[in-house]
């Protein structure tokens, strides 16, 4: 564990300087052991938990971590937040972890037709899917069989694909699979709040952030057959730092206005579970520069976005049913 009093950041590393200290077994057992402990531990004893028994040895690969990802205090060895953020990284199975889950049907209707839906994990992404409709972004080809197994072309059924979510291993486990469409669905919203407000849900460092816009949008309501899309306007967000890039419909962005949220809370919707039970419409003014209005309807009620070429909120407008 670390303290709360951190003592200072410690030395700076490049990220080259960060893999290369990284990448011995005796430093990752050092910060697992310390990760695991309650408090500081003296040498000997973060010695003989990590159990190498070349005392010479385990001070060069300790002193290698101190001051960046170890600090030392007087009652002994401790984590810094860098160590902390490793270990968490190496216990949340993202770069450990390859577990699959096949799709199966859960407890979760479709938010556009309410059928059925299927979800699975691959790859860490959870995948939504409906049976019926051709849910968000068109059909595709799911793969059936044992899990794991490669399937060949064609040896699969077509279902609507509602979307994907990466999450870390680590929010597969112990779940059933209609908890892992509710886990996804507050990991997605986190991931939609930071992006909205310029963060990068990953690393923290600020985003760019960009329209697209289907210029001939089928009928709404529906999958467009020139963008195999069911919205028109759609939002690619590229970190300036890490390599997160992603792209979703720019009305998920929408949630994280203030205005939204306290509209869905009036309501009884929970903007962390529900959010995908809003439905959405959107009306592009004008393409260059941008310009749309998003709606949002709950039980007849309304409100509406107006949104500029700076993907900012510049009217808002609400509608009571009757």
């Amino acid at each position: 564990m670390s303290s709360d009093d951190d003592g200072g950041d410690g030395a700076p590393l490049s990220p080259d300087e960060a893999f290369a200290v990284l990448g011995n077994e005796i430093r990752m057992g050092i910060l697992r052991a310390l990760a695991d402990a309650d408090g500081p531990l003296p040498f000997s004893e973060l010695r003989e938990r990590v159990g190498t028994r070349d005392s010479g040895q385990f001070n060069y690969h300790l002193g290698k971590l101190t001051g960046h990802f170890v600090r030392q205090t007087e009652e002994g060895y401790d984590l810094r937040r860098a160590g902390d953020r490793v270990i968490q990284a190496v216990l949340s199975g993202a770069i450990t972890d390859a577990p699959v889950l096949d799709p199966v049907e859960v407890e979760d209707p479709c938010i556009h037709c309410g059928a059925p839906t299927v979800v699975g994990f691959r790859e860490g992404y959870v995948r939504h899917y409906c049976t019926e409709c051709t849910g968000t972004y068109g059909e595709v080809e799911v793969p059936v069989g044992a899990a794991g197994e490669d399937q060949a072309d064609g040896d699969g059924e077509e279902l609507g694909f509602l979307g994907r979510m990466a999450l870390p291993p680590a929010g597969v486990q112990g779940r059933t699979p209609t908890e892992l469409v509710e886990t996804t669905s507050v990991w997605g919203i986190l991931d939609f709040l930071a992006v909205a407000r310029g963060l990068c849900p990953r690393c923290s460092a600020p985003v760019e952030r960009a329209v697209s816009t289907c210029k001939d949008h089928g009928t709404a309501g529906q999958v467009c057959d020139r963008c195999d899309n069911r919205y028109a306007v759609i939002q690619r967000t590229r970190c300036t730092n890490c390599p997160y890039d992603s792209r979703a419909p720019f009305v998920l962005f929408c949630l994280a206005a203030p205005t939204v949220l306290a509209f869905l809370g009036e309501r009884g919707v929970d903007p962390l579970t529900d959010w995908t039970a809003v439905d959405w419409t959107e009306d592009v003014e004008g393409t260059d520069p941008f310009e749309a209005r998003f709606t949002c309807t709950v039980d007849g009620d309304a409100i509406t976005l107006t949104v500029d070429d700076g993907l900012e909120v510049v009217d808002v407008a609400t509608r009571r049913d009757g």
